[in-house]
């Protein structure tokens, strides 16, 4: 009797298919583990398909989700992804990254039909703005695919107000109601534990400045390396290092050498103690063209680091106000960038990073973002 009543109660819980191509370390990677962790289950039921086993947060998944790996690897599993679906019968589906085109495309081949809701993890237009240069034709029919997914789905995640105003805009008129912002969440407890129980990076420099990301056009380092001289004018001890790895590395050394401060630069490639060497830092700079919602930026002030931001599309100014809470400069901007370096530095450091953890617990507190989710994902079963 036990079981027949465990079993009628799971049948009455939401049906949630989880879809992304892994569980490693990234941003939008922590935010699925974090909903899947943590939706109540005495209402909803978490299943899981990924593209391939292990990771970061893969390895750190409760016992009680149903895993499903899926589409031997494929960047875009779309028969695997659309067998899975027919087989589960979820209630939804929630995608992000490229699933969400898997999804997309596989919503034309499954037949059972659940709900769709798809979480767009960057800006279509700045993001694709830089990609065309590469690749002109190639990228123009990626975005036409990519927003060909998105009017499939029944629902849109955007990260920020920015980037729902956009999705609205992707979105057939009768259902741009249907696109709802929601942040990205952050326990400060747990952030400071995990950065606690890992080897920083050692960082030169006093003040020691530091950057986070993938070396590439979207973060902005080269903008940021032109900073760079002002503020050694003002700062001479400081040193920058850019944690991360990518395409432009070659590009941002040779930029750094040619303004004369290639011995001021360290890029010590990936590494695996990212938030005890975010912990370590005396600022964290974010130099982004655009942003979805920089988890980097949530996870230094979460840890108490002050945070120096270019005001680029995204969630940067709702977890920033200038003075308060951190420091923004204009966009594409090296003289902007480096006079917000400055008041940082200049700043009441430990006021402002109080200020900041305060204002993003508040308005991105874990409790808080995943009931939100569950709300939607309540009013989307209907």
């Amino acid at each position: 009797m036990p079981d027949m009543i465990a079993s009628q109660a799971g049948l009455r819980r939401t049906r949630v298919l989880f879809a992304l191509p892994e569980l490693g370390a990234g941003g939008p990677d922590r935010v699925m583990f974090e909903l899947i962790t943590h939706l109540p289950r005495d209402r909803f039921l978490p299943l899981l398909m990924v593209g391939r086993r292990g990771g970061r947060y893969f390895d750190m998944l409760p016992a009680d989700v149903e895993i499903h790996v899926a589409g031997g690897g494929r960047r875009y599993p779309v028969r695997a992804y659309a067998r899975l679906v027919d087989s589960l019968k979820p209630d939804i589906v929630f995608t992000t990254l490229r699933m969400n085109l898997t999804a997309g495309l596989g919503s034309f081949v499954h037949r059972h039909r659940p709900v769709l809701i798809e979480r767009q993890a960057n800006a279509i237009a700045a993001d694709f703005a830089i990609l065309r240069r590469s690749s002109l034709i190639k990228h123009r029919v990626a975005e036409w695919l990519v927003k060909l997914a998105l009017r499939r789905a029944d629902w849109l995640v955007a990260q920020s107000a920015d980037m729902g105003a956009e999705l609205r805009g992707a979105m057939p008129a009768a259902r741009r109601g249907r696109v709802v912002v929601i942040g990205n969440p952050v326990d400060i407890a747990s952030v400071e534990q995990a950065a606690k129980a890992q080897h920083a990076t050692v960082l030169r420099g006093s003040p020691a400045l530091l950057g986070v990301g993938r070396l590439m056009p979207q973060k902005g380092f080269d903008v940021l390396i032109d900073a760079l001289p002002a503020v050694l004018a003002a700062h001479p001890g400081a040193h920058l290092t850019l944690l991360g790895e990518g395409p432009d590395r070659a590009a941002l050394a040779a930029r750094a050498a040619a303004l004369g401060v290639g011995d001021r630069v360290t890029m010590p490639g990936h590494a695996e103690g990212v938030l005890a060497t975010i912990a370590s830092a005396d600022l964290f700079v974010s130099s982004s063209r655009y942003e979805g919602f920089s988890n980097a930026i949530l996870e230094a002030i979460a840890l108490g680091v002050p945070v120096a931001a270019t005001d680029c599309p995204g969630a940067t100014r709702e977890m920033i106000t200038e003075g308060e809470s951190g420091f923004l400069a204009p966009l594409q901007d090296p003289v902007g960038l480096s006079a917000a370096i400055g008041r940082a530095l200049a700043s009441d450091r430990v006021a402002v990073a109080a200020r900041a953890r305060a204002h993003v617990s508040a308005t991105f507190g874990r409790d808080r973002i995943v009931s939100a989710y569950a709300a939607l994902f309540d009013r989307a079963r209907g």
